[in-house]
């Protein structure tokens, strides 16, 4: 009976362990693959891209740019494309990434993502995420915007708060000259 208790506890240790075993390197690259993880960096680097783009656009303040401050600005916006490129790509990213996801998960939380993503509801999320991201980010920068004037108030009230309760209080009643002591009577 001691024998049979012993193996049933081994089994179910052994499977105890094998969900929360280091998953392999194989196994979190088949995970990026199904996840197109390089794709959605490239993605990634192409709105930095857009927004360096935007920004400079944005400095001019509507007023047309000379051909030489246009050229200044064109020779900036391929740097940063180049470094940004140069940084942020899927062969420097990936070995990081592995590590990491090799750190976070099991090799059976592994599994279920990869069973996830590769099905037609873990694909449409890979697809449709990125939108979702975006949309989301544009509704929060809206409230950000109405948000902000609210705070600016809030911060000049306390500001005022904070310099009255430094000054001495005010009173109408004028106070009492002062009044040196007399000096004591001679003798």
């Amino acid at each position: 009976m001691k024998l049979v208790v012993t193996v049933v506890f081994a089994v179910f240790a052994s499977q105890a362990l094998a969900q929360d075993a280091k998953p392999s390197e194989a196994s979190v690259r088949q995970l990026f693959e199904v996840m197109h993880s390089s794709k959605l960096l490239d993605s990634y680097v192409t709105q930095i891209d857009d927004t360096v783009r935007a920004s400079m656009q944005q400095a001019f303040a509507g007023q047309q740019p000379t051909p030489k401050q246009q050229k200044i600005m064109d020779d900036l916006g391929h740097s940063i494309a180049a470094l940004v490129k140069e940084e942020l790509n899927w062969a420097s990213f990936e070995p990081m990434m592995i590590e990491v996801y090799r750190n976070t998960f099991s090799q059976h939380e592994v599994d279920g993502m990869l069973r996830f993503y590769r099905s037609e509801a873990g694909q449409a999320v890979i697809a449709k995420l990125p939108t979702a991201m975006q949309q989301t980010m544009a509704s929060m920068q809206s409230h950000v915007r109405t948000l902000t004037p609210k705070i600016m108030q809030l911060e000049k009230d306390s500001a005022a708060q904070l310099k009255a309760a430094a000054e001495p209080p005010q009173t109408s009643e004028p106070s009492p000259p002062s009044v040196p002591p007399s000096p004591p009577p001679r003798r």
